[in-house]
């Protein structure tokens, strides 16, 4: 499916004074041709409905989230032009991290090949953009103004210019960055490798840059060094490094082999050193191309750290490419664990309710959910696994089951230990000769005694995410062939198993022309 629109407008010319509202933007050239584009695409169903997707042609890593002015801006790896084009930071605002506004073009190459991935710090005055210009360096951005459409790049770009490396990589490599402030310094992590190559045998290392100006910086050292926490082959790239209470800090970043991860640790202010203590992971698939891809991440002025992730296709190109996840809200639990809420805003777009209740499913029966159904839809579900080795949905069925999506929970007790795991399995999701295989995303969820299974289930088209008692999400694309693959029924493998309770939504589209 190719966009035949003509090519996108110039940059915009837009003044601090003269932009002061959204209404402005329907004037812009950029926009409306992103409307016009985002029209030309409606009918491809495996449009999302309620997750952010570009408006046409390839986007990649979310850059830079904030919140300023009273909105939430997010930026990404966007190739205007498709696959061939370089890449510039596209942009979207919202108010509510639910329904976006496609903005105009943020930054463009111009010293640099690319604006590839980076960061933002949002000040009192002013929002402060780094990122990793290919071939040059890492740079800095700043805007002042209102929807931080117009910026204003560095004149001393590339402040943290590429070196020189020997074989191991020493002295450091430059790659995408963030960046923070303590005192009077500014602080930026170049996350990249050292010590092999990437996606083989290397390790993951994060370089600490510190500055008072944003254009002269000083190299300090290693602040990350992965060591045996990852695996030969995962780089650090990606960063983002926030406080997330209780002295802790939260470093999400993401390996080209495994995709996105984080670590929780303590921080030394005086050292620069970060001492990982928990590591997890947030992809469980492929290798190489892991479907939850690369994070960004900010503080919002509720206080909330809220993420946000692209997540890759598995399905040759249809004039657009990627889509983003939905803003998750990060948080220590009193465990010391990661805890992974969906935003709460995303309630607002529920609406048709159907209720279940107490219902026994048999050992290895399969029983479906009359009137529940749907491919833009929310599940909230609790299960008792009882006694069943396996119990979960299957959902985006079709009337003759040769097309499903497998959720599930699986206890698997061995003499060495008892394991819980979560997962969603794409094997069965569609019949299409063009999606690629993929294993399961399969991720560890570890159930109290008396704990009950409670996920929350977003199905958008071709995306399905599963968030679990507030300690795992998982995330997979998936592309069913038949239009009527929207049924749902629950299992339990192995034993008996209750379903607690079960609410379905509808949920309404972010964008009207797909409603």
């Amino acid at each position: 499916m190719d966009n035949k629109l003509n090519s996108l407008p110039p940059k915009s010319d837009y003044s601090h004074s003269k932009l002061i509202g959204l209404n402005d933007l329907d004037k812009d050239p950029q926009v409306v041709y992103f409307t016009e584009a985002r029209n030309t695409l409606a009918s491809d169903p495996y449009r999302p409905a309620f997750h952010f997707s570009p408006p046409q042609n390839v986007m990649n890593d979310p850059n830079g989230l904030c919140h300023w002015n009273g909105y939430y801006h997010l930026f990404y790896q966007y190739r205007p032009g498709g696959h061939n084009d370089v890449v510039h930071w596209g942009h979207a605002m919202s108010s509510d991290m639910v329904s976006w506004n496609d903005m105009p073009i943020a930054l463009y190459p111009e010293t640099e090949k690319d604006c590839f991935s980076g960061q933002s710090l949002v000040e009192d005055n002013r929002v402060i953009a780094i990122y990793h210009g290919t071939e040059s360096g890492n740079a800095i951005a700043t805007s002042t103004d209102p929807l931080l459409v117009t910026w204003i790049k560095n004149p001393h770009n590339p402040v943290i210019p590429i070196v020189p490396v020997d074989s191991t990589g020493y002295p450091y490599r430059v790659f995408d960055p963030c960046i923070w402030k303590e005192g009077e310094y500014y602080y930026s992590l170049s996350g990249t490798y050292r010590n092999g190559e990437r996606s083989v045998d290397c390790e993951a290392v994060d370089h600490i840059f510190r500055s008072k100006d944003l254009s002269t910086w000083e190299y300090l050292g290693s602040m990350l060094e992965s060591g045996f926490l990852t695996e030969p082959g995962e780089d650090g790239a990606v960063p983002n490094f926030l406080p997330i209470g209780s002295g802790k800090h939260l470093f999400l970043f993401f390996s080209h082999k495994r995709a996105s991860q984080y670590f929780i640790g303590e921080y030394d202010e005086a050292t620069h050193k970060f001492h990982p203590e928990i590591h997890g992971r947030m992809n469980y698939g492929p290798l190489t191309v892991g479907r939850l891809h690369a994070p960004s991440a900010t503080i919002d002025k509720s206080g909330r750290i809220v993420s946000i992730y692209n997540v890759k296709e598995s399905i040759e190109y249809r004039g657009w490419s990627d889509i983003m996840s939905l803003p998750r809200v990060l948080s220590l639990s009193s465990e010391g664990a990661l805890s992974i809420e969906p935003v709460e805003e995303i309630n607002s777009l529920r609406s048709k309710q159907i209720d279940i209740s107490n219902k026994d499913i048999s050992a290895n029966e399969i029983v479906d959910l009359k009137g529940v159904s749907g491919n833009q839809i929310e599940i909230n579900i609790k299960l008792d696994p009882g006694e069943a080795s396996e119990c979960g949905l299957y959902v985006l069925q079709s009337p003759d089951k040769q097309e499903r999506t497998r959720i599930s929970f699986m206890r698997t007790t061995n003499r060495w230990s008892k394991t819980d795991t979560l997962q969603i399995d794409a094997s069965e999701s569609s019949k299409r000769k063009d999606v690629l295989a993929s294993p399961p995303e399969t991720g560890p969820l570890f159930l109290g005694p008396d704990e009950p299974l409670n996920l929350q289930i977003y199905i958008d088209r071709s995306i399905v995410e599963v968030f679990a008692n507030g300690k795992q999400c998982l995330t997979l694309r998936v592309y069913p062939d038949n239009e009527a693959s929207q049924g749902v029924s629950i299992f339990a493998r192995g034993g008996r198993a209750s379903l607690l309770s079960l609410t379905k939504w509808d949920m309404k589209s972010i964008w009207s022309e797909l409603i």
